[in-house]
């Protein structure tokens, strides 16, 4: 692992033989997240995808001058917190009503009115905790991302946890993760990226 200062911002990356042996994925995609979880323990960090690579370190140095502020800016915003997300979902009832297609599209609206009103009740008890919250929609659900302050993650579990969950639902909390649902724009996508790099932090 290999450190590329750029004034306030560091990047860490790494030499690959490119293209990677297939044989290899998997453990480097484990290394990759064991070295973002150890550093986000104790700074923030921005996680780049797997793989992220520049063709260069010259390509790299170039990437991170002219991206820095927005990098930094980011990171000065997100410091102090932490990605907490839960997933509310139903699981298919093999012996749904099919036979009529307005039957069972009126079961289906049913289910999605539950997960919506679920949904709106965990959120409305996180507002005290949760700086911001995202929510996407998945194939069987929802998936709510919250920004909530380093040290609140077992405040966060409890609140979802006293939430009353309705029959037929299921819920699944995982994080903390670096909050990368959270990121401008710019640093989610930064133009002129090329083909991507590794991990950035705070130095």
């Amino acid at each position: 692992m290999r450190v590329l200062e750029s004034g306030e911002l560091n990047l860490l990356w790494s030499e690959i033989e490119w293209p990677l042996s297939s044989d290899s994925i998997q453990s480097d995609a484990v290394e990759f997240h064991r070295v973002i979880s150890h550093i986000f323990a104790r700074v923030a960090v921005v996680p780049f995808r797997l793989l992220t690579v520049f063709d260069t370190e010259q390509a790299l140095a170039e990437f991170a001058a002219t991206q820095r502020s927005a990098f930094l800016s980011d990171l000065r915003r997100l410091q102090d917190t932490v990605q907490m997300e839960f997933v509310i979902f139903f699981k298919p009832v093999r012996d749904a009503d099919r036979s009529s297609g307005q039957a069972y599209l009126r079961q289906k609206a049913e289910v999605q009115r539950t997960i919506d009103q679920y949904s709106a009740a965990v959120r409305s008890s996180l507002a005290a905790i949760a700086r911001d919250t995202h929510t996407r929609e998945v194939n069987t659900g929802s998936r709510i991302f919250c920004l909530v302050e380093r040290g609140q993650e077992s405040h966060f579990h409890s609140t979802i946890e006293g939430v009353a969950i309705p029959a037929g639902l299921e819920r699944r909390i995982s994080g903390p993760w670096p909050p990368a649902e959270f990121l401008s724009d710019v640093v989610k996508a930064p133009p002129a990226a090329g083909k991507e790099a590794a991990i950035e932090r705070n130095g």
